[in-house]
C-alpha cells in the first residue's frame, strides 16, 4: 500500500521551522504592527545599502514606498485616536481611503492640538517638511510603486539621485515624533477610560 504524501502547506501556513513563523492577528488592535513593520522593513533595506554599497538603484523604490506608507498609516492612526478624544468627532469627517498626505496631515495636526495642549504647531516642522516633500514627489501614492503613471509618463520625473541614508534619517526623525504623539494619545485615552469608570461607579 502506497504511503500517502503529506499535503504541501499552503501559501499562508506555518511550518516546522518555528523561527520563520510570523504571528498575525494576536492583538485586539494590530494597526501598530503594520505601521512598525513597514518602517522596520525600510530601515533594514537602508542598512543593507549602507553596509554593502550595493542594490541601491533597485531597493530605493521599496524604501521610498515603505516609509511613505508607514507615514500614511501612522498619520491615519493618530487621526483615529484623536477623534476618540474629541467631543465632536463628526465635525472631522474624512475619507479613510484618502492617500493624500497633504490633506491627512493638516487634519491630524489640528486634532492633536485640540486634544493635547502639550504641543505647539512649531513642534511639527519636521513632519510638515517631510509630508510636503513626499506629496510633491508622490501625490497619489503611486510613483514609488509604479514606473509609469496612468498617462504613460515616467514616475519621479526630474529626480535623478536619492540618498537612501539621508532619506531614512529624515523619515526616521519624523516617525519618532509621530510615534511619540501616538503614545501620548493612547495614554490620554487610557486616562479618559479610567476617569469614566470612576464616574460610572457612583
Amino acid at each position: 500500500m502506497k504511503k500517502k504524501k503529506d499535503p504541501v502547506p499552503g501559501l499562508l501556513a506555518s511550518d516546522s521551522d518555528w523561527h520563520n513563523n510570523a504571528c498575525v492577528n494576536y492583538m485586539p488592535d494590530h494597526g501598530t504592527t503594520y505601521t512598525e513593520g513597514y518602517r522596520r522593513a525600510a530601515e533594514i533595506l537602508i542598512s543593507h545599502i549602507d553596509s554593502s554599497g550595493r542594490d541601491q538603484d533597485f531597493l530605493v523604490y521599496p524604501v521610498l514606498f515603505l516609509f511613505r506608507h508607514h507615514t500614511e498609516l501612522l498619520i491615519k492612526q493618530i487621526i483615529e485616536l484623536a477623534l476618540q478624544l474629541t467631543d465632536d468627532p463628526d465635525n472631522y469627517q474624512y475619507k479613510k481611503d484618502n492617500h493624500n498626505l497633504n490633506t491627512l496631515w493638516p487634519l491630524a495636526q489640528k486634532l492633536i492640538l485640540k486634544v493635547d495642549d502639550s504641543y505647539r504647531p512649531s513642534d511639527f516642522i519636521i513632519v510638515k517638511d517631510v509630508v510636503k516633500e513626499l506629496h510633491l514627489a508622490d501625490e497619489r501614492a503611486t510613483d514609488f510603486r509604479y514606473s509609469r503613471r496612468n498617462d504613460g509618463s515616467r514616475s519621479l520625473e526630474g529626480i535623478h539621485y536619492i540618498n537612501t541614508r539621508r532619506f531614512g534619517e529624515q523619515m526616521g526623525a519624523a516617525s519618532d515624533l509621530l510615534d511619540g504623539v501616538d503614545s501620548g494619545l493612547r495614554y490620554l485615552l487610557d486616562s479618559k477610560a479610567e476617569w469614566n469608570e470612576i464616574l460610572n461607579s457612583f
